[in-house]
Order: structure tokens, then sequence, then C-alpha cells
């Protein structure tokens, strides 16, 4: 096959050869070429691709705080809004609610037992943690005394 070629080579004029030789030339350079900015492009993509990761990395570092103390969770809310739409959500009515700094106090009267249970076990979730409670039952229902902070 090879000899072939040569022969075949040999039997064309020079001019024709040269010609030949310049096309092969121009195809293999336009072929590595070719790879390169293959090569170049995905680089490229991968390069941004690890920036955008490293980023979100970052990000997810700097939040870790906030992550792990549930604020993104809760959208940011304070205890008196976290409180009022979790009652408002379990059909717990407040009689009154004092804020204290970063408390929240809340009176309930005749209230249901198992409507105030899930009221604390979904505040519970939401990081808000009940730090006194007082239960009284009367005639009327269940009275109950709370004092809410994260």
């Amino acid at each position: 096959m090879l000899a072939d070629l040569k022969q075949t080579l040999e039997r064309l004029p020079p001019r024709d050869r040269l010609a030949l030789f310049i096309m092969v030339a121009v195809i293999s350079a336009a072929l590595v070429w070719l790879a390169g900015w293959t090569l170049n492009k995905a680089a490229n993509k991968a390069q941004q691709q690890a920036m955008q990761e490293r980023d979100t990395l970052t990000w997810l570092q700097a939040s870790a705080p906030q992550l792990a103390g549930g604020s993104l969770s809760n959208g940011g809310l304070s205890v008196v809004d976290m409180v009022s739409s979790a009652a408002a959500g379990q059909g717990v009515t407040m009689q009154r609610f004092e804020p204290d700094g970063t408390r929240v106090r809340v009176w309930l009267e005749s209230a249901d037992f198992a409507k105030v249970a899930a009221w604390l076990d979904t505040l519970e979730r939401q990081g808000v943690k009940s730090e006194e409670v007082h239960f009284e039952q009367t005639d009327k229902g269940l009275n109950v005394r709370l004092v809410f902070g994260r």
C-alpha cells in the first residue's frame, strides 16, 4: 500500500505534488487547530463551572449558621409572627400576647389540648422554643400561659 502511494506520487507532475503536500499540511494544521480550540472551549466551560461551584460553596459556608438555626426555613419571621401564623394554622385562638424583646408571652383560654399540642409541635419544628408553659384545667376548658423564644 505504501509502495502504491509512492508510485502515485511519483507519477504526478512536480507542481501537483507540491500542491498536494501544501493541501495535506493545511488540512493537518486545521485539524490540530480544531482539536486545540475544542479542548480550550471545554476547559473554559469547566473553569466557569468550577467557579460557580466555588461560589455556591462559599455561600453555603456563610449561610451555615443561619441554616443550622432554622432562620431561613421560616423566612426570617420574628417569634411573634411565627407564633401567630402557627396559631392561625392550627386553629388556636390567642386571647392575649405580649412581645418581650426576642420572646413573646401568650395567654390561651378555653383551649383544646390537641390543638395546643399540635401548635407547640409546629413551633418546635420551626425553631421556636417554649421556654415556660403553665396549664390550668377549668370548667370552661384549658387555660394556658406560655413564653416563647428562640
